[in-house]
């Protein structure tokens, strides 16, 4: 994208060669966000005679540094939008650029006024942008070669009157002040996107092929016609026009004579609940090649059992001893081609051959079992459908919705019909492609995808033209710099789809890597995405945003639980109500509460004094951690006010670390402001990305200070997070102090009891950020006879997908009570058999309370959710449920929003810590 010149030395002395620095592709995050416009100057391209790349009138062109060039090592090439070269910038300017470009000065962007009006040169308007500091650096390196800027005009980004208004538009200042949103607020404003349009061309519907197994809803068939009719559309992508056989976009002024190709595919946007799953497996199931569904073979049921029972095959049970009480019997089934199964667990199902017939190990008293049967076997005469293109579909999902997905294909999948899936998980997953490419589906997770993609040219999934690529939750890949990222972008697929019901999360920048991945041109190139579509936005440019909007309707489908179809709401969900339960402390409590109180405010106070607040951030959230867990249970609040006793400062980090983590409170890093992504410590205990804290440390070298409280910084000095699994582990060790209850145990168990008595069938969720303290709770329900499970973070997938089926089960004697982790109750879990939900403590961040109710508040759902949300009374957290309100009530257009500066948010959190400790 902008400067493209290597960096790789300056990594490998850091050992950063896994972090891509932010600065290779767009000056760094930051940069780029708060930029602005220095100023504009008139240059010259030469050398076109020795170039095949052609520029139009008013086009945008690339500036790459070219530092290894034989003949000038200050070269700077022209290049177009499709990445062709047009020439060189005159040499006694591109001595001037050389140092500005390679010292990441400023990003300098070119527009060709008109083109050459002979073979030799032609001229280049170009606008330098950058972060305030270094504005006199970059007019001090010109005014040394003789060059000087003319100031930015007002009406026009470019700085020059007579570009066309279509590739350079104005960029006023913003009336309103920046303002960071909230998740739920960003939401909202992705949703005004689609507000006043005809959806016209989304509103026909499509019944799903014969081997979909469940009647789909009208929304659901909508989404599929829409699905299907941008599979098979032969439109031009959105901002292209054709002019007398040349193609043209709109927005760079390029133009070339090949068709762009279109996305076969989109986003599918809608609101969680509604469906997407089913829809794209109605999608996989009806649309193959040529608007025909996909080849599936039809089983009649007098000859086949869904569920491999013995009725109707032909039972020669020899029996083989399996380990410990398992037999393992072994049914001949009337199939004939066999391929190799890995299952979730890694443990092999090995089909064998025999006389053209085909046995399958079945092995009772396994929860696979419920999943084996769906692995089936392609009939010889329907072996080969390589000879008409692709066949695969490719699912890549996260691992907590894994085996979703799976019990989602036995639910949907019509039982008369054979459909191979391979769930691509596990030590022994096939690594041969071809086994690979003769799936219908392979199903497989973000991790093993970045895993494999990282062992250089090693990976299967990437030697596989698959026919269609969906990303679930595809909100996932935002981060252009992540390895998953990476991955999925090098995909190979006709067809590609991206699921998420939030496709923007912090910035309109988060859509940059899903746009990139349905390749979108120009925008799989970062330059032209953020020259023509996300500094517009987030400048507040006139037009900026409605070019944004064509982009994301033509893409993208999208419907809110709200929505209505033929004037009916699309889900038409029970009522849903949060009660707040005030819990009072018991005298003993609340003199425990109130000398921790004491002793917190005294020291924060004198943090406020010395001006030090943010060098003791992490011992702040200790001090406010222990305060909540005061809240729930005195045993949670077990270790000393200073970690000072551990022989080394290495541990007092990670200590401070987890607590930071552990504290629930959505903590971000305060270089790129999103959730930590491979936590690091400093030793000023402030906790940043690894790769941004890198980036701050390879920009400053060697004076590098933390963006916080600039302390030194220095590589050796970061100290890692160790994984979440531990983390959890330590959380659940048994500890010595004999059990007692706490005044919030008891409000639980009185509402538990009351409950059982009025509605004894009743499920509920009881839902904590302290692992901890859902063991607490575990006592007394076994006490009062509850049948209880668990979900949390530490439980391997088995476990987490024994204790759903379990818990959603309808059969008597299934456990009415579920423990749940704030944390692992986010993503994807379908539990709707709960009507109840108790909060045993506040979140910092309202969204992930949400999306934690949204799991039982969803399609499926027969009868009204309560939540009932427990609360100390004159406690933090009341102040904790304040801050909430906060967040929840900040207005602003989101994506005309400028992130907030980091003295901003410093300033943010200092209100914050005031607000929590009544300073």
């Amino acid at each position: 994208s902008y400067s493209r010149f290597s960096s790789s030395d300056i990594y490998s002395s850091l050992g950063l060669e896994d972090f891509p620095c932010v600065g290779d592709t767009s000056g760094t995050e930051e940069d780029t966000d708060s930029a602005i416009l220095y100023g504009t100057l008139r240059g010259s391209i030469v050398g076109l005679r020795y170039y095949t790349g052609i520029v139009n009138n008013n086009e945008m062109v690339a500036l790459q540094r070219e530092p290894n060039n034989p003949y000038d090592k200050n070269a700077v090439k022209v290049n177009n939008v499709n990445g062709d070269q047009v020439g060189h910038i005159k040499k006694e300017l591109a001595a001037a650029l050389a140092g500005i470009m390679d010292n990441k000065l400023a990003l300098v962007e070119g527009v060709v006024p008109y083109g050459a009006k002979n073979a030799f040169t032609m001229p280049v308007q170009m606008s330098f942008w950058g972060r305030e500091e270094n504005k006199e650096a970059v007019l001090d390196q010109l005014k040394r070669h003789g060059f000087k800027l003319a100031p930015p005009l007002k009406e026009c980004g470019f700085g020059s009157k007579w570009i066309s208004g279509r590739a350079g538009p104005s960029y006023g200042t913003p009336v309103h002040a920046a303002v960071q949103l909230t998740t739920e607020q960003l939401k909202s404003e992705f949703d005004k996107l689609f507000e006043d349009l005809k959806e016209d061309d989304k509103t026909c519907e499509m019944e799903g092929a014969e081997a979909v197994g469940t009647l789909l809803l009208p929304h659901q068939k909508q989404a599929l016609a829409w699905m299907v009719s941008r599979e098979n559309s032969n439109d031009l992508p959105p901002f292209w026009e054709e002019r007398s056989n040349v193609y043209y976009n709109i927005l760079t002024n390029f133009a070339e004579k090949k068709r762009p190709k279109n996305v076969l595919g989109g986003i599918l946007a809608d609101d969680m609940g509604l469906g997407k799953t089913l829809t794209t497996i109605a999608l996989i199931l009806t649309n193959f090649q040529d608007g025909k569904p996909l080849p599936v073979e039809k089983i009649s049921s007098d000859k086949f059992s869904r569920n491999f029972n013995t009725n109707g095959l032909t039972d020669s049970t020899r029996e083989m001893k399996g380990t410990g009480k398992e037999r393992t019997h072994w049914y001949e089934l009337p199939l004939v081609k066999v391929s190799y199964i890995s299952t979730l667990e890694g443990r092999k199902y090995e089909c064998h051959q025999k006389n053209q017939k085909l046995y399958k190990a079945e092995m009772p008293g396994s929860i696979q079992d419920t999943f084996f049967f769906f692995f089936l076997f392609i009939p010889e005469d329907q072996k080969k459908y390589s000879d008409v293109g692709p066949r695969a579909t490719l699912i890549v999902c996260p691992l907590s919705v894994l085996s979703n997905w799976i019990d989602q294909f036995e639910q949907h999948i019509h039982k008369d019909f054979h459909v191979n899936i391979y769930v691509y998980y596990g030590s022994d997953r096939s690594k041969d492609p071809s086994v690979l490419s003769e799936q219908d589906i392979v199903l497989t997770t973000y991790n093993i995808l970045a895993t494999d993609y990282g062992n250089r040219g090693d990976s299967p999934l990437h030697k596989v033209k698959w026919l269609r690529i969906v990303l679930d939750e595809g909100h996932t890949i935002r981060n252009p710099n992540a390895q998953q990222t990476k991955a999925a972008l090098n995909l190979e697929g006709r067809r590609r789809w991206v699921l998420t019901g939030t496709p923007i999360q912090n910035s309109v920048k988060d859509l940059w890597s899903l746009i990139s991945f349905l390749k979108l041109k120009p925008f799989t190139d970062q330059e032209w995405w953020h020259r023509t579509i996300q500094r517009p936005v987030t400048m507040g440019a006139t037009g900026g945003l409605g070019r944004l909007q064509s982009l994301i309707r033509s893409i993208t489908l999208r419907r809110t639980k709200t929505s209505k179809v033929k004037g009916k709401p699309v889900l038409e969900l029970p009522e849903r109500k949060v009660l707040i339960q005030h819990v009072a402390l018991t005298e003993e409590e609340r003199q425990i509460y109130q000398s921790v109180q004491k002793e917190g405010k005294a020291a924060i106070s004198r943090f406020f004094t010395d001006g030090t607040v943010l060098a003791h951030y992490a011992d702040i959230l200790g001090v406010l951690l222990r305060l909540r867990q005061l809240c729930c249970h005195p045993h949670l609040c077990s270790f000393s006010a200073d970690n000072k006793t551990p022989k080394e400062l290495h541990e007092t980090l990670v200590n401070k670390m987890r607590l930071v983590l552990s504290s629930g409170s959505d903590e971000e890093c305060a270089v790129c402001l999103e959730s930590l992504t491979l936590p690091v410590i400093t030793r000023c205990a402030h906790v940043f990305c690894k790769p941004c804290i890198f980036e701050v440390i390879r920009r400053e070298q060697p004076n590098a200070k933390c963006p916080l409280c600039r302390n030194e910084l220095r590589v050796e000095h970061l100290v890692e997070c160790p994984l979440e699994e531990e983390m959890d582990s330590s959380n659940g060790k048994k500890s010595d102090q004999a059990w007692m209850s706490s005044s919030k145990i008891n409000a639980l168990m009185h509402a538990l009891i009351e409950l059982r008595r009025d509605h004894p069938t009743a499920k509920c969720l009881v839902v904590s950020q302290f692992t901890r303290f859902l063991s607490l709770i575990e006592n007394p329900l076994k006490e009062s006879g509850f049948s209880f499970t668990r979900l949390d973070g530490s439980m391997a997938q088995k476990k987490r997908v024994e204790a759903i089926q379990c818990f959603q089960s309808s059969q008597a004697g299934s456990p009415t009570v579920m423990l749940l982790s704030l944390k692992a109750g986010g993503v994807g879990l379908n539990l709707t058999a709960a009507s109840r939900v108790f909060l045993m403590d506040p979140a910092w961040n309202p969204a992930a309370e949400d999306q934690c109710f949204d799991r039982c508040h969803r399609l499926g759902q027969k009868q009204n959710v309560v939540i009932t949300k427990f609360i100390v009374k004159d406690s933090v957290e009341e102040n904790m449920l304040k801050i909430q309100n906060k967040k929840r009530e900040l207005a602003a257009g989101a994506f005309a929003a400028k992130k907030p500066s980091a003295s901003e948010v410093k300033q943010t959190k200092i209100n914050e810590i005031k607000a929590l400790i009544d300073l």
